[in-house]
């Protein structure tokens, strides 16, 4: 059990041969991996249902609060920044 005053878990990611993987994790590959292969794995806290609805909640009320203050652009503005900032003009 988490203390008040206990700081939140930051995500870390940690690097792990496949035979240390669980069982769990090595069934869902369409091939098992050779035991010598390394992964990249990241630990954070899971989100409840309860929290993922209320940052989807948060984030659509920022987009209309955006929207109802006029920071919006128009659809062929923001197509043509993205163009000239990715395909270069």
């Amino acid at each position: 059990m988490r203390s008040k005053s206990a700081k939140p878990l930051e995500p870390f990611t940690i690097e792990v041969a496949a035979s240390e993987l669980p069982k769990r994790v090595l069934d869902r590959f369409p091939e098992r991996p050779a035991a010598g292969a390394r992964f990249a794995v990241t630990v954070e806290p899971a989100k409840t249902e309860a929290e993922k609805l209320a940052a989807l909640q948060r984030d659509l009320q920022a987009g209309l609060d955006d929207l109802a203050a006029g920071r919006v652009s128009e659809g062929k503005d923001v197509f043509a920044r993205l163009k000239a900032r990715f395909l270069g003009g």
